[in-house]
């Protein structure tokens, strides 16, 4: 019987795998033939992979029937494992004298077409710009994978992607919104299923997004000094404008670079406070309503498709709101004894008061509340109130634990100082800890919510960025941090700040219209400058889960 072999003679490199230059024919042929036996190199041929489109077989000795070459062309029966053929092996086509093998293991670098791995399949049924925001793509796909247990959609400028957006496996046709997209760019995603029976992925896809809207978004002018030491993510604000917005106004959203990537236009208001829901899904958005006149409250979705006026809710509404964990919105509203309510509104939309703030710091005078923010760590709420210069932590059945400076209407601080630790108001803050508190310190001589501030008053030199930590046994303050711009930025109305995971602040002039970004030394990384004024922020990692405060 004649035998054909391969010579280890110019060995080429072909698709990944390795190989002499003609591949095996298939080892003893024969019309009908029966396949050598006892080791002897018969129809598998001793082959080291030829020209293959079915990924690269596994090399060795082989007999028709035994183990196959690496991928021949034709590939011997029963190939073994391949070694970057472009597709997974099928185990090799049954050589012409031999009998067919049991079939090799699949191809360990081949590309997967609409497959990765595991035994399911992904195709994408649309995917396409949302019509209201067209830097929102919106992807809908379908899977043969059984019982899936995750999902997600990697993005980006490239096939490198670099951002994901998390898969909700309960969605209609899995639909997934891409955020944090630029505009006018060309951007690739891949869809990664898990389930019972391994993981599949899609093919890369691509997807355009469209232009920003004319007109309608404030001119921004973003200086970078130290790009490797920012915090990057997401900036969200919006447009505070003085009396309100009969055309409306912008609620936006800036990547990193200070391109925008998000906005939506809220009708008939203005846009000073904001909040994404807890779970990423809304953007909530809420007028300044000084003096109080209607609030307008909004939960927009992130797509841009629904746009709930929720106003009636959330009446004598002013400043900002926060989200808690169950969505339940905490807020203040107008009271009766010029002294603001602090509020919760439950998901279902009723609404409870917690109480008065008078009550609840003890001042003689009136209030102007204009912070309130949730710290989890004791299920507590915390407000800020300009007439009286004091922060005050409330239970959420409205006992007080704590209140923090004061100076002005007899407020009594719990903690012993001798000397208040800022003067002239105070406006957006963050709690770091249930024992160190951020705040926006506008230090300003003129109290803009009403009240007297008397010694109380500040300097008028520049607003401040002021950390201060609480010893809650021995019932003592202390200043822990501080940056104030050089020269400084006189901010006396709205303000905000937020202290950043990589340990960069970002504090935000609001009606000075500047957003700076510094370091742990105060030194100066990135600035945002608009001739307009920005509401309250929200500096987020993603676009995607909890809200960072």
């Amino acid at each position: 019987m004649p035998k054909t072999f391969c010579l280890f003679v110019g060995i080429l490199v072909i698709n990944g795998g390795f190989g002499c230059a003609k591949s095996d024919s298939g080892g003893t042929t024969g019309e009908g033939g029966h396949a050598a036996t006892g080791g002897t190199v018969g129809s598998g041929g001793n082959s080291s992979g030829g020209n293959s489109s079915g990924g690269t077989g596994g090399s060795g000795l082989s007999g028709a029937g035994g183990t196959g070459g690496r991928g021949g062309s034709p590939p011997a029966s029963g190939g073994n494992t391949g070694q970057g053929g472009t597709t997974p092996g099928a185990g090799g086509t049954v050589g012409h004298g031999g009998t067919t093998g049991a079939g090799g293991a699949k191809a360990t670098g081949g590309t997967a077409g609409s497959t990765t791995s595991g035994n399911c399949s992904v195709t994408v049924m649309s995917s396409a710009p949302s019509t209201k925001i067209a830097t929102v793509g919106i992807v809908t796909f379908t899977t043969t994978a059984a019982s899936p247990t995750e999902a997600h959609i990697d993005f980006g400028l490239d096939t490198s992607y670099g951002m994901t957006a998390p898969v909700d496996l309960k969605a209609a046709n899995y639909r997934t919104l891409l955020l944090g997209m630029k505009a006018s760019k060309t951007y690739h995603y891949r869809i990664s299923v898990t389930g019972n029976d391994g993981t599949c992925a899609s093919a890369d896809t691509t997807l355009a997004t469209g232009p920003l809207p004319n007109g309608k978004l404030p001119a921004l002018t973003v200086t970078t000094k130290n790009a490797s030491a920012l915090y990057g993510g997401f900036l969200v604000t919006g447009q505070f404008i003085m009396g309100g917005a009969a055309s409306g106004a912008p609620v936006f959203i800036l990547d990193k670079d200070g391109d925008f990537v998000w906005w939506y236009t809220v009708p008939n208001s203005d846009v000073t406070g904001v909040a994404m829901s807890y779970d990423g899904k809304y953007l909530w958005t809420n007028s300044v309503n000084v003096p109080q006149s209607t609030a307008h409250v909004h939960r927009i979705s992130m797509d841009g498709l629904t746009d709930e006026d929720d106003s009636s809710q959330f009446t004598g509404l002013s400043h900002q709101l926060t989200v808690l964990p169950d969505e339940t919105v905490a807020f203040y509203a107008y009271g009766s004894n010029g002294c603001d309510d602090i509020k919760l509104r439950s998901p279902s939309g009723t609404i409870t008061t917690v109480v008065n703030a008078k009550t609840a710091h003890g001042g003689s005078g009136g209030c102007h509340v204009n912070g309130i923010h949730y710290d989890k760590s004791d299920d507590t709420l915390v407000f800020s109130d300009l007439d009286n210069n004091c922060l005050t932590k409330v239970t959420r059945s409205g006992q007080t634990v704590w209140v923090l400076n004061g100076g002005v209407g007899g407020i009594t601080s719990t903690f012993s100082n001798g000397t208040l630790l800022w003067k002239g108001g105070e406006h957006g803050f963050h709690i770091l800890a249930s024992n160190d508190i951020l705040l926006f310190n506008n230090n300003s001589t003129v109290n803009f919510g009403g009240g007297s501030w008397g010694t109380a008053g500040g300097d008028g030199s520049g607003s401040i960025a002021l950390e201060v930590k609480l010893d809650m046994t021995a019932k003592t303050a202390t200043k822990a941090w501080s940056y104030k711009a050089s020269p400084g930025i006189d901010n006396q109305i709205l303000g905000d700040v937020q202290r950043l995971p990589n340990g960069n602040t970002v504090i935000d002039y609001a009606t000075k219209g500047a957003i700076h970004e510094v370091d742990a030394n105060g030194n100066v990384l990135q600035t945002i400058t608009t001739s307009n004024s920005f509401g309250y922020l929200q500096k987020r990692a993603s676009l995607y889960g909890p809200p960072p405060r």
